[in-house]
């Protein structure tokens, strides 16, 4: 027998999922869509039962049901493959600076057509010297910044921007949640529509790619997740093939 995705035990005559196969536990039917699956476990763990309505068909766990020692809710997969993803993204960005690039101020400025002497007042704000120290409130307001960096910023802002948005999709309403998924696409109004992505080392580009699997696969519910895989699809996977882990 087989764990049932939403309650852990194993009742399925078939290995999940999209066998289509009812749980006699919970009352799910094994269908492929996670992000109602998310919700059947909230509501399991609450009342007993995928949805509310299915109350008086469940029957509690028997001594002789057995579940899963290795099953976990999405949200606890999300939460251990989410610290460790952070954890990569730190390493593989660490001692990464500035260099030069242009600052995050400094690319509110350029939106805003200011000339050498407006970029130049705008970098001041920007005293960080680690991407680790980018206020988060900087990041939640500054969403739409990043077509303004050069390939340095890029660099430097990325990995704060995307461990924010490990800590935060689920319940930010800050757009930086989706615009740091929509970055990771090219741009397609330049001569090289990957320009941004060429100073990231081979460490670096998988700690991305990994990043928008993430999303594509725990953020179904809160981000863009078509776009995630998108750009993998587009990009990401092609330069990492096989190697994201």
């Amino acid at each position: 027998m087989y764990p049932c995705p939403c309650c852990g035990y194993r009742t399925l005559g078939e290995k999940p999922p999209g066998t289509y196969l009812i749980c006699p536990i919970c009352c799910w039917k094994d269908a492929a869509d996670e992000i109602f699956l998310h919700w059947a476990q909230q509501n399991f763990l609450a009342f007993g039962a995928c949805e509310q309505e299915w109350l008086d068909y469940v029957r509690a766990a028997t001594p002789t049901d057995q579940r899963d020692p290795d099953w976990l809710t999405l949200d606890e997969k999300a939460c251990a493959a989410g610290s460790l993803l952070i954890k990569q993204i730190t390493k593989a960005f660490e001692g990464v600076t500035r260099d030069g690039g242009v600052s995050l101020h400094e690319a509110r400025e350029i939106d805003h057509h200011e000339g050498a002497e407006g970029r130049a007042e705008a970098r001041k704000k920007d005293t960080d010297c680690r991407w680790q120290d980018v206020p988060d409130e900087w990041i939640e307001y500054f969403y739409d910044v990043f077509p303004f960096f050069d390939a340095k910023g890029f660099r430097y802002y990325l990995p704060a921007y995307m461990v924010w948005t490990l800590k935060n999709y689920i319940t930010s309403e800050s757009n930086s949640v989706d615009f740091t998924i929509y970055t990771l696409s090219a741009y397609e109004r330049v001569d090289d529509p990957y320009y941004r992505f060429r100073l990231l080392n081979a460490e670096q580009s998988k700690a991305v790619c990994n990043f928008l699997k993430f999303m594509a696969t725990y953020g179904a519910y809160w981000v863009d997740a078509g776009a995630a895989r998108r750009a993998l699809n587009q990009y990401w996977d092609q330069v990492n093939p096989g190697e994201c882990k």
